[in-house]
């Protein structure tokens, strides 16, 4: 027995450094199409004779969609397991951009952006959830190196797209980005289920009035002691049962979390603000190079160095936070360096829109590893995942308004320059709500601190 357990923990280990490659391939395959969007703007816009807003909003489908369904992956992820549902992203995010080739109207790029962002979102959560199950100790770390597959793809990918949409025009560049998505179903065939945990079914009491639902079957159980009574089914008894379904969907949401700690929804509205400025500097980054006279593959190099500040700063983030520097101060200063970056690229040179890249990668890449951890330090360890699932979803609501608005100003104003002072703004405004956190502290100890109060702190 002890053999058999020392060579399962030996085979684990070999076959974690195969888990950790391959959720980093996943990571760069799935940042081809979120964030790289911006290099195919123009083509866009001039083929379908569209509007700046119109154009924008098939990057923040993208996104938002991506977001928006986490929800649902962690569904499949639970049921079918990571392999399943990274493979079956991989299909949902190759074949829609194929068929983005015989797109003759907006309407139809809308509908791919749909399909790919769910099929992102799929692969993204398996990939990070493999991890999880596989690595405990160096979780942190693997993570962190993973996570640095979405920022190389920044670096390598942008370059690649300007030589195949010179060659091949977006059409057949989108014809060749769906072939190099499609090895998301092989990185997904690589994940390997560790183990088989066996599902036990939900056991409600009857004073609860709510019905245990068993999740290897599709009927419904009642406690024993309870009794059902039989005969038509009323109005009221419709009701009560509408009203305990979606009593049961909140729970397991956990959407009171955003009632029960102030911070984490102070932290939710500041990431929604970043969100916004995100998803319209990748895409409005590039083109506003353009429009200033610079070189086209110039401008496919912005980026690139926007990939490269956020690869730095989510490797070089790590080493702040071991320190006794408070994260909340850490956040507020990433949103610090993307308000200068943001500001740097009035000056309307290729060094300053390259410097703004740089300092808008930093700031956003610090960002995400930060945000997750103030999630860990204001939820606790058990909320962990309910508080990454509400955050995604309300980033994806940040993405999906951010570019569309930005596209509806500058159609109004007719410059990049003030899209990009409002933005300034928006992140200015956030630096100052993260300095309500220290206030917000007196008003309510946190979920984590009053947990930790009476059953003892969480290692």
């Amino acid at each position: 027995m002890e053999r058999a357990k020392r060579q399962m923990r030996t085979t684990s280990k070999v076959w974690g450094k195969v888990i950790a490659v391959s959720s980093f391939i996943a990571m760069f395959l799935v940042s081809v199409v979120i964030r790289c969007t911006g290099v195919l703007y123009v083509s866009w816009q001039t083929s379908f004779d569209s509007t700046a807003a119109q154009t924008a909003a098939i990057a923040s489908i993208i996104t938002s969609s991506s977001y928006c369904t986490s929800i649902f992956a962690g569904v499949f992820c639970n049921r079918y397991g990571c392999r399943f549902t990274c493979i079956l992203g991989g299909v949902l995010t190759f074949f829609p951009i194929l068929m983005s080739f015989w797109a003759t109207s907006l309407w139809s790029m809308y509908a791919v952006a749909v399909f790919t962002g769910v099929g992102t979102s799929f692969s993204f959560l398996a990939s990070n959830v493999v991890l999880a199950e596989y690595f405990k100790t160096y979780y942190a770390i693997v993570s962190g190196i993973t996570m640095a597959g979405g920022s190389t793809n920044m670096i390598v990918f942008p370059p690649l797209l300007r030589l195949l949409l010179d060659a091949y025009g977006w059409r057949g560049a989108m014809l060749v980005t769906s072939a190099i998505c499609a090895n998301l179903c092989v990185v997904g065939a690589l994940y390997r289920p560790l183990r088989h945990t066996p599902r036990r079914p939900t056991i409600v009491t009857k004073s609860t009035g709510n019905i245990g639902i068993s999740p290897n079957s599709n009927t419904c159980s009642n406690p024993p002691d309870s009794h059902v009574q039989k005969g038509p089914t009323t109005s009221e008894g419709k009701c009560v049962t509408s009203t305990a379904s979606l009593r049961r969907v909140f729970s397991a949401l956990r959407l009171g979390l955003l009632v029960k700690s102030y911070r984490f929804s102070l932290l939710c509205l500041t990431s929604i603000q970043l969100q916004m400025t995100y998803s319209c500097a990748s895409v409005f980054l590039v083109p506003r190079a353009k429009f200033s006279g610079t070189d086209d593959m110039k401008a496919s190099f912005l980026l690139s160095i926007f990939g490269f500040g956020s690869l730095i700063s989510r490797v070089a983030s790590g080493f702040f936070v071991t320190r006794k520097t408070p994260v909340e101060a850490l956040n507020t200063f990433s949103f610090v360096l993307c308000c200068v970056g943001l500001l740097s690229s009035q000056a309307e040179t290729y060094e300053s829109f390259a410097a703004s890249a740089c300092f808008l990668g930093m700031g956003t890449g610090a960002n995400k590893v930060w945000s997750n951890i103030l999630i860990r330090k204001l939820l606790g360890l058990p909320r962990v995942a309910s508080g990454q699932a509400i955050h995604l979803l309300l980033c994806g609501v940040g993405d999906l308004i951010g570019p569309i608005v930005a596209g509806l100003l500058y159609d109004s104003t007719g410059s990049f320059g003030t899209v990009f002072y409002v933005l300034a703004g928006l992140v200015a405004a956030a630096a100052l709500q993260m300095l309500l956190m220290p206030m917000l502290r007196r008003i309510e100890p946190g979920v984590a601190e009053k947990e930790e109060t009476s059953t003892g702190s969480v290692s």
